[in-house]
Order: structure tokens, then sequence, then C-alpha cells
């Protein structure tokens, strides 16, 4: 990213802590998505790797709305969030494709495990999430698959595993207990995971 791009970027995370402290809604509105806007015009779209990854902010971003206070809509927010990591899913499929089906155990386990963790706690949301930890851990395992494929394709797996750390963080909060820094400790995870991933794409031209 240009300098530029970075002053931005972390102007947009200052705007949005400073509206959740004062307690101004329409500053954390407003400020939420700048991160990832910035991230989504920095990205060169000149691979299809590339250009996947920005259909993953570009649905990301509409997931940020979607779970801003003011507009609350998680149900929908989760559905984007979930088509993002689809999307992250092909993209990684385009680095490797190789099958590693052993390699899934541990992420789909850990997937379980959360999951049998908050059922009791889930009531009508019990299919929605368990669809959303099923992608998400599909996104983290191919993630992992494609570490090797390329010297900035560890970033990728890296991500993912901050996007996972994240969404854990907000399922606890929201469907078990919250704990103290719970909002601050799930968005500059999740900012930190789609920096990475931005860091897993290219910025070579193709002729």
């Amino acid at each position: 990213m240009k300098p530029l791009s970075y002053i931005i970027f972390f102007l947009g995370i200052a705007g949005f802590f400073y509206g959740y402290e004062t307690g101004n809604l329409l500053v954390q509105t407003i400020s939420k998505p700048v991160p990832v806007i910035v991230l989504i015009l920095s990205v060169k779209r000149n691979t299809a790797y590339n250009q996947l990854i920005t259909i993953g902010f570009i649905l990301s971003l509409i997931g940020d709305v979607l779970l801003a206070k003011m507009v609350d809509k998680f149900l929908l927010g989760l559905v984007s969030f979930l088509f993002a990591h689809a999307v992250y899913i092909l993209a990684f499929l385009k680095k490797s494709k190789r099958l590693a089906f052993i390699e899934s155990v541990p992420f789909y386990a850990y997937g379980a495990i959360l999951f049998f963790f908050l059922q009791s706690h889930l009531g009508k949301m019990s299919t929605p999430v368990l669809a959303y930890i099923i992608v998400i851990t599909t996104m983290l395992w191919r993630s992992f698959v494609q570490r090797k494929s390329g010297k900035i394709a560890k970033y990728a797996f890296y991500g993912a595993l901050f996007f996972t750390l994240s969404d854990t963080l907000i399922a606890i909060y929201r469907f078990y207990q919250a704990f103290d820094f719970d909002r601050e400790a799930t968005i500059l995870t999740y900012w930190t995971a789609q920096y990475l991933i931005f860091l897993s794409t290219s910025s070579k031209k193709i002729r």
C-alpha cells in the first residue's frame, strides 16, 4: 500500500475506537468499513487470485456494515461473511488444489469442539452458526494447504488464523459470555486478518 493508504487505514481504526469509547454510533459506523475499503482499493487485480480476494473484501465490507451497531443485522452479516470465506476458499484453491484430507483433521476438530461448546447457547442460530463454522474451518484448512505455494502465500494462512480467532471471540461473547475488551479484541484481530490476507496478493504486473 502507498503511505497515504496506510494513513487512511489507521485513521479508520482510530475513528472507530474514538466512536466506540465515546459512544458515538455514527462515527463508529462511518469509520468501521474504512480499513477494508482501503484494502479493496489497494489490491492489484491482475491475477485471478487477487480478483477473488477483492471480492472477498467486498463481501466482508458488506458484512461490516450489516454488523455495525446502527444496523445490527447479525444473521445477514453472518451470511455475508460466510460468502466472503467461500470466495477466499476459491482463491486459495487457485494456489493449491492438493486434497490434503489428513491435514484437514485438526481444523475440523477445532470447528467441532467450538460448535459443541456453543450448541446449547445457540437456539435458532444453531444451523447458521454450524454452516459458518464449517465454511471458515474449510477456509483455514485451504489457507494452510496453499501456504507454501509462493513467498507471500504464508500471509494468507496467518490471516486465516486471525480471522478464525476473531470469529471465535465473537461467538464466545455473543452466544456464551461477554468478557473484558471483547469488542476491541475481535475488531483488531479482524483487521489484522484482512491486512495479512491483503499481503498475500501479488503487486507484480501480469503481461
